[in-house]
């Protein structure tokens, strides 16, 4: 049987239904800016997939961390989620049958569907960064999904990228924002802000500013790599989000990461490289591994 899946991003709302490693039924809405209107929006959503499917289940993807009671904290790019427990707020719905429900963070509901059917399957140690409105990785490590002491594990979103602090931009989660990426080179490219436009008009650029604003995303993206590789001594990691469709940023990411095993004899000859590719489900990481929270 499918389960309603339904990822919650700080700009869009995405549900599906889910069997296994299938996603079918696919929308997609402008995420709410207020607990009220969140309410509302999630209410007709389940309430339109309950009018023509059958399902048992609801799973969810959140920023944020989430506690064993299915209750966030710390609603990552929507501060209105804070303390708020997904499946008693259901419970408060017009609906027709009661669900059962599950929530987990975006970026380990990504890693488990990786490790399930992905490109995480049979590995021991590796990790999934996601590459959204903000920056989440989720970490398998000995072949299980490693939440930390506070469910914070991975929240590399508040990891100091530089040093100085000079504002938000000094933290991996706003400096390495994909939806912030996007806009600047839309603007710098001078096309929509949207993803495929342009990546494709970067693709046939000479732009040298946008050219150079993208190799500096794609190293910083390489280095939080070489990082969580020192750290934990791991084998592997995909990148997920809606971005990793695009191969030339996954193509560039790898080339940075080659660079830096080759910055110091010493890293060269010590570091064993470890194989970076785009997750399996891509932007649909999340709505899979979320049934299985």
């Amino acid at each position: 049987m499918s389960h309603l899946s339904i990822d919650i991003g700080g700009t869009k709302i995405k549900s599906g239904l889910v069997q296994q490693n299938i996603v079918t039924e696919k929308n997609n809405f402008p995420t709410p800016q207020s607990l009220e209107e969140f309410s509302e929006l999630l209410e007709t959503i389940i309430n339109s997939y309950s009018e023509s499917h059958s399902f048992k289940k609801i799973a969810f993807s959140v920023p944020g961390s989430v506690n064993e009671s299915g209750t966030v904290f710390f609603g990552g790019a929507l501060p209105y989620l804070n303390e708020v427990n997904l499946g008693q707020l259901i419970g408060n719905f017009d609906l027709t049958e009661d669900y059962q429900v599950s929530v987990e963070n975006d970026a380990k509901a990504a890693t488990l569907g990786e490790m399930t059917w992905g490109h995480l399957q049979n590995v021991s140690n590796g990790a999934a960064i996601i590459l959204g409105t903000g920056v989440g990785v989720g970490l398998c490590i000995n072949g299980q999904l490693y939440k930390g002491s506070h469910y914070q594990a991975g929240e590399v979103s508040f990891m100091i990228r530089d040093r100085r602090i000079t504002g938000p931009d000094s933290f991996v989660g706003v400096g390495l924002s994909a939806v912030a990426l996007i806009q600047k080179l839309s603007e710098t490219l001078q096309v929509a802000n949207d993803g495929p436009i342009v990546f494709q008009t970067l693709t046939d650029s000479d732009n040298q500013m946008a050219q150079d604003l993208f190799l500096g995303y794609c190293h910083e993206v390489a280095v939080l790599c070489f990082d969580i590789q020192c750290l934990l001594d791991i084998d592997k990691i995909v990148i997920g989000g809606g971005i990793s469709q695009q191969p030339k940023l996954i193509e560039t990411i790898q080339s940075c990461y080659q660079r830096l095993l080759k910055a110091a004899p010493i890293i060269e000859q010590t570091l064993r490289p470890i194989n970076i590719e785009a997750a399996k489900f891509q932007a649909d990481a999340n709505l899979i591994g979320a049934v299985k929270g």
